[in-house]
């Protein structure tokens, strides 16, 4: 293999951000998805088990109402309603990071229809605007009788068919709210304890009492997940009359040998006869990126065809490298 080594300045490289988005779609079913009824202050019965201790169910309420309901909370509004001011600022919820965004988180009552989706399916988060939330009853199948919830961009989640709202105006409001999505971590939570209709409630979505018609076990969530590139583009100058001559030793005259004497030594040196005419110039098909002459290549961009050099104007050689 032939080698031209040239100088390349750090004016020929750039370095850029990209978000990719994907179409994802988890149901009851998808491994790792998982839904919880979380109820306030639940405790295991008197068993061998320590009694009076939280349940699995109270504990994923104390974790909610921790990380992000602190401000809406019920609890602390009956123990320490003096604390209820404090924990309305940006710095009391893991969510909320922009008091000019209208993301709401007022309602948090005694229990919590909890959604946990894993990051192997949103990567880095979920694309704000993008989740639906459908649940349905009687079948998976069945669209007669569904629910259908979505987010408006900011965190706030609401349904688009409720047979009864809080009050008039936007579904998205602070009173038709129904609950939160955490974008960075996966996390959807249903707050509201009204009636979506007359006799289904929120806190049925996920339930699998078969006893009860108005029973929404069957739920699939669509969103895009969010996966982060960062490329480098480097673009590599060929000025005119550069790197025109061929280091190939095919191009180099015969020998069968040693050279005798008195050869001269331009008819050696030189490429051979059939390769002189003013049509011919030499092609590349691969640049090669170094530290310093000696060491192996830290980059090596191999093009899609061979390229010809040009004596009448300077090439420009472009590639990105993902990372």
């Amino acid at each position: 293999m032939a080698y031209k080594f040239g100088r390349f300045g750090n004016e020929g490289v750039t370095f850029e951000e990209q978000v990719f988005h994907k179409n994802q779609t988890v149901t009851s079913a998808s491994i790792g998805v998982n839904h919880v009824l979380a109820i306030k202050d639940q405790r295991v019965a008197n068993t061998d088990i320590i009694a009076n201790t939280l349940t699995t169910s109270a504990k994923h309420w104390a974790f909610i109402h921790t990380m992000f309901y602190s401000s809406g909370s019920s609890k602390i509004a009956e123990t320490n309603p003096d604390e209820v001011d404090k924990f309305n600022s940006i710095y009391h919820s893991f969510m909320k990071n922009n008091d000019l965004k209208p993301y709401f988180n007022t309602k948090f009552y005694g229990s919590s229809s909890i959604f946990y989706i894993p990051q192997q399916y949103f990567d880095q988060r979920i694309k704000p605007g993008s989740f639906t939330l459908t649940a349905r009853t009687g079948s998976s199948t069945n669209t007669t009788k569904e629910i259908i919830i979505k987010d408006d961009n900011n965190g706030n989640l609401y349904s688009t068919n409720a047979h009864h709202s809080q009050s008039e105006g936007s579904l998205s409001s602070q009173n038709n709210y129904i609950g939160n999505i955490f974008y960075d971590l996966g996390v959807a939570v249903l707050n509201e304890t009204s009636s979506w209709s007359g006799s289904v409630n929120y806190t049925d979505v996920g339930k699998t009492d078969d006893s009860k018609e108005q029973t929404y076990k069957y739920w699939d969530m669509k969103f895009n997940s969010s996966t982060q590139f960062f490329t480098s583009t480097f673009s590599v100058k060929v000025s005119a009359k550069d790197f025109n001559i061929s280091m190939n030793p095919t191009s180099k005259p015969e020998l069968s040998g040693s050279i005798p004497n008195g050869t001269d030594i331009t008819t050696i040196a030189n490429i051979r006869n059939e390769l002189t005419g003013s049509g011919w110039k030499p092609y590349f098909n691969q640049i090669q990126l170094y530290r310093n002459t000696v060491e192996e290549p830290i980059i090596v961009a191999n093009l899609p065809r061979a390229i010809k050099i040009r004596d009448d104007i300077d090439l420009i050689i472009t590639f990105r490298i993902d990372h």
